[in-house]
């Protein structure tokens, strides 16, 4: 079973890939897809990054989000891939779709991503549905029944979203997927936008509280998260204050709770900052939370698979 973490190319959803591939914490069975939403340079060094460890990894040709498209002129342009055998060619089944977005080299496996039922249905009987060899798709039975089972990916968006950030509170626990992914039906891989969700917005949001996530694997085979809310949220400021409530409340249950497989080494960086006054910044913290949710599905996978 291959798993197809979904990010949309912000810069520290890039920076915690190209860590993650320095440091080996990935393997084969775990194929990135990037969906690229800025002409940078962390972009360009992660797919650099990827091509130097013969990482397997997909960029989307035709980006849906974002001014990235748009501009056929790169200052950082992204290395060539076609002659490469793990890298997966991939396209999103849209207005501005060609077939020529999927086409492979060599041993490469193309990749369609497909979130809309009536172009599905127009395109399912066409050499392009024939050829491809994964298609992304909702776990909706209408979309399901018009792709075969081996060539068919769950796109799911376990992330619970909420208006506001402290709204994580009231939640406290909660599922976030299964982690016994060889007894699902009708799929041949899955793929899912990590803790990120799948709404975008082109510039972050001013929030009074900060929450932190820890996604972790139970006995029972599923995946749960739990959410760390600071207290001091009646106005913006005092970010650094708030970072320390949220770590402060995630220290003593990561010490009772994680053990084994779930405490990774991207956790175990996150609580190294409790032990001093330095706030890291809330984009180290979310590529560290990225981090942790790729080292843990890593080890997973392996542990179940191999």
């Amino acid at each position: 079973m291959i798993y197809y973490p979904y990010f949309r190319g912000r810069m520290y959803d890039l920076l915690a890939l190209k860590e993650l591939v320095e440091q080996e914490d990935l393997s084969s069975k775990i194929v990135p897809i990037i969906e690229p939403v800025r002409d940078s340079k962390e972009l360009q060094q992660t797919v650099r990054t990827f091509i130097s460890k013969k990482q397997p990894f997909s960029v989307i040709a035709n980006p849906q989000v974002s001014l990235y498209g748009l501009n056929d002129t790169k200052i950082y342009p992204v290395p060539k891939v076609t002659d490469l055998d793990f890298y997966h060619p991939s396209a999103i089944l849209a207005a501005d779709f060609n077939s020529d977005f999927v086409k492979t080299r060599n041993q490469q496996q193309s990749l369609l991503i497909v979130k809309n039922h009536e172009l599905l249905k127009a395109y399912q009987k066409t050499r392009v549905l024939q050829t491809v060899d994964k298609v992304l798709i909702p776990d909706v039975a209408r979309m399901k029944r018009l792709v075969k089972t081996d060539k068919s990916v769950s796109l799911t968006d376990p992330m619970t979203f909420v208006r506001h950030v402290e709204d994580y509170g009231l939640l406290n626990d909660e599922f976030f997927e299964p982690a016994s992914w060889y007894h699902q039906i009708d799929f041949n891989g899955f793929s899912d936008y990590s803790m990120v969700g799948h709404v975008y917005f082109d510039k972050g949001m001013p929030s009074r509280a900060i929450a932190l996530h820890l996604i972790y694997a139970t006995k029972e085979g599923n995946l749960r998260i739990h959410h760390f809310v600071s207290d001091s949220n009646q106005t913006m400021g005092g970010q650094k204050q708030k970072f320390f409530e949220a770590l402060g409340k995630m220290v003593p249950w990561v010490d009772e709770n994680i053990k084994g497989l779930n405490l990774t080494p991207a956790v175990q960086q996150l609580l190294n900052y409790y032990q001093g006054e330095k706030f890291p910044g809330l984009g180290i913290v979310k590529k560290l939370s990225l981090m942790h949710h790729l080292q843990l599905m890593n080890r997973l996978l392996n542990l179940e698979f191999d």
